[in-house]
């Protein structure tokens, strides 16, 4: 017959045993947190750095407004000439940005210019459908509704939305970090007649 237990045999190994679970737990809890913040840091580098290039990209194309390289269709004479190209439509610069990544072939960001207009930009659908319209992104057909041409004191402005849209790392893939500034420039004929 065995022997009813009259002492706490066998307790210890109970106690350490409860002792191992609650410290495995908490280490479960300490890496799956450690995890959680890796994640949210490496969400903030890369957004701070797709800012960045595209910042870069949006100051580079302000710099060399009325020489950004043509893209096809996409020239910004087509923005800047209003005589020639009256229909907002057509006023449309699509372009890479020239500003590349460092040890690559590949430009940071995606800039597009149009003119501000108190008209809102047609639908890309339907039959009043147009390439130029139906190509810029969401960001880039977002601005303000005022007047394009404006008198400012003693001189004739025009105002411009130039959007940079930042492609991800070593990739043609854009992003959604964008920055978007409005400008205006002087109304300079024999310079904007192409």
């Amino acid at each position: 017959m065995p022997k009813p237990l009259a002492d706490n045999t066998g307790s210890v190994m109970l106690f350490t045993l409860m002792f191992i679970l609650i410290i495995t737990v908490m280490g479960l809890i300490a890496t799956q947190t450690s995890v959680f913040e890796i994640r949210i840091t490496e969400n903030a580098r890369r957004y701070s750095e797709e800012f960045a290039r595209a910042e870069a990209a949006l100051n580079e194309a302000i710099a060399n407004f009325r020489n950004l390289p043509a893209a096809g269709p996409y020239a910004i004479e087509r923005v800047l000439n209003d005589s020639m190209y009256g229909d907002l439509m057509e006023a449309v610069y699509i372009n890479d940005s020239p500003v590349i990544d460092p040890g690559t072939s590949i430009s940071t960001a995606r800039i597009e210019i149009r003119r501000i207009s108190p008209d809102s930009l047609p639908a890309c659908d339907g039959p009043s459908g147009n390439p130029a319209i139906c190509a810029m992104t969401k960001q880039g057909m977002t601005c303000p509704r005022v007047n394009h041409r404006y008198y400012a004191g003693s001189i004739d402005k025009r105002r411009f939305a130039v959007t940079a849209t930042a492609y991800r790392r070593n990739t043609k893939t854009l992003s959604a970090t964008w920055v978007q500034k409005g400008i205006s420039l002087p109304v300079e004929q024999d310079s904007d007649l192409f």
